[in-house]
């Protein structure tokens, strides 16, 4: 195993480097010619409570993944590719050991013979301390194949597993780990004359196979670990878009339609909350796009939806290239992260956006972190030991990347999710409460809460109330809709513990 040359610099920005806003709604397409950049955000000041960028000055460095490691700290992965003009000759896969603080601690290459280039890496930590890494190793004298490396807590690699599917395409692999028990998953897509089919392998940490799954047909089946298997998206029927339930075994359980329906403009994938149930993000097409959130259940049930989270004056030229690829984050005190790569300026130079919203898609503030040249591209976000966001990407050709031309890898923690001197507000300043069918039509059915009393309301967005009336038992209470006014709605339970609310959508 060989040491990597690295080029460490850490390094605060000054006032003028940090842009921030205070809505968000996206345009769909790069700014029109002319277009001015931003002239309604205001100076973040120094923005970074630290800043490192990784890789070397003889290489283009590119970004793959990064973990919170659970003795505190991060680890970052990511590869150093070296070249003679514009070809490429080797490229080396890179594991950097960061502290809390963002001081290198250790870093780590890993050389892997015959091949050029490594695609689509991913790493988790396991209970021991070490850390497996996955991905695609291709462009070499040997067989496009997928690489398993296991590591112990220094990096050091105890083994290695490569495998391939031939005459099968790869076209993409996860690694993710379990949050129900001591295991992780591989899966991998395959195509083969434009038909399709997902793998997932559920292994130990001794790396033996506890359970194999198969998906077929669907191009981009994006997955969710669930207790009983997995949570799957689908395809269309009758124009509505569905999601599945799968066994480990393979076995359709269920299905229900998403949330929203069809998927209109865009989607981010499934994401699984602490609580068990899901999160839907989706982009809708208009001028400007506007952004929709919903949970459900697992089977279905549709907990809250809010058909538009962002409104105002604020625009994001939001990058149609990959910028809604970059999953949302959870975050321990229940708020939720949204982060995205949008267009700068006129000339699409990519900045990251950062989206906070409660868990009834309620927005709670935002950040915008902007470059005068030179793009940013996000990759992930993290949460820091003391709660605050850490973004992680590949920069290019300026302060933010490193001083030098080409690519580097860069890793920072945010001070703060908004601006100084802007009040950022509480991500749980309500409860929420369940309501269904949403949306509702003749009929809408509240689950009161065990043990809660008070008052139940429901008022139009003016403040003209439609309905209300005292509760004072726990279970389902169904409501008479059919004249309530048709738009969104606020359902409201009012009591001395605290009010309970969600929004509920009249059609």
């Amino acid at each position: 195993m060989k040491n990597k040359t690295l080029f460490l610099l850490t390094l605060m920005l000054t006032g003028t480097g940090w842009l921030a806003a205070q809505h968000a709604v996206w345009w769909g397409d790069s700014p029109p010619p002319g277009a001015n950049p931003r002239d309604h955000s205001v100076s973040y000041g120094n923005g970074f409570a630290w800043q490192v960028a990784l890789g070397t000055a003889q290489s283009e460095d590119v970004a793959h993944d990064a973990i919170a490691v659970n003795s505190g700290g991060y680890l970052v992965l990511g590869t150093n590719s070296y070249f003679e003009g514009y070809t490429p000759t080797h490229t080396s896969l890179v594991l950097y050991r960061l502290s809390e603080g963002g001081d290198l601690m250790w870093e780590k290459g890993y050389a892997i013979e015959d091949y050029i280039n490594l695609q689509k890496f991913s790493l988790i930590e396991k209970p021991d301390g070490g850390f497996l890494m996955a991905g695609i190793i291709t462009y070499g004298t040997n067989p496009r194949s997928c690489i398993l490396i296991n590591s112990d807590s220094n990096g050091d690699t105890l083994s290695t597993i490569t495998w391939r599917f031939p005459p099968m395409n790869l076209i993409d692999i996860k690694l993710i780990k379990s949050g129900f028990d001591e295991s992780f998953y591989v899966s991998y897509r395959l195509s083969l004359n434009s038909q399709y089919k997902t793998e997932i392998y559920k292994l130990d940490y001794n790396l033996d196979t506890l359970a194999f799954t198969e998906i077929p047909e669907f191009f981009n089946p994006e997955h969710v670990p669930k207790p009983f298997g997995y949570m799957y998206k689908g395809n269309h029927f009758d124009s509505i878009f569905y999601h599945y339930l799968i066994s480990l075994e393979s076995e359709v359980l269920d299905s229900f339609p998403d949330p929203f329906g069809s998927l209109d403009y865009g989607i981010y994938p499934v994401q699984a909350l602490k609580s068990g149930d899901n999160v839907f993000f989706r982009a809708e097409s208009g001028t400007p796009d506007v952004f929709k959130m919903a949970t459900t259940t697992d089977t279905g049930d549709v907990l809250h939806i809010n058909p538009s989270c962002f409104n105002g004056d604020d625009i994001w030229w939001y990058n149609n290239s990959g910028g809604w690829n970059i999953p949302p984050h959870e975050f321990s005190d229940g708020s939720i992260l949204v982060p995205f790569n949008w267009y700068f300026d006129v000339y699409d130079n990519y900045s990251i956006g950062l989206v906070k919203l409660n868990s009834l898609g309620e927005h709670l503030g935002d950040t915008a972190i902007t470059r005068s040249a030179g793009d940013m591209m996000l990759v992930k976000v993290l949460e820091g030991g003391d709660g605050r966001p850490v973004i992680f990407g590949t920069g290019e050709n300026g302060p933010f990347g490193g001083p030098f031309t080409g690519k580097d890898i860069f890793i920072a923690k945010l001070e703060a999710w908004n601006p100084t001197g802007v009040t950022t507000p509480s991500a749980a300043d309500t409860m929420p409460l369940r309501v269904y069918p949403n949306p509702a039509y003749d009929s809408a059915v509240v689950t009161i809460p065990a043990g809660v009393k008070g008052t139940l309301t429901v008022v139009t967005l003016s403040g003209q109330i439609v309905h209300s009336q005292p509760v004072t038992a726990s279970g389902e209470l169904t409501l008479s809709a059919a004249r309530w006014p048709a738009g969104s709605l606020v359902v409201s339970l009012t009591t001395p513990k605290g009010v309970f609310t969600t929004k509920l959508v009249k059609n």
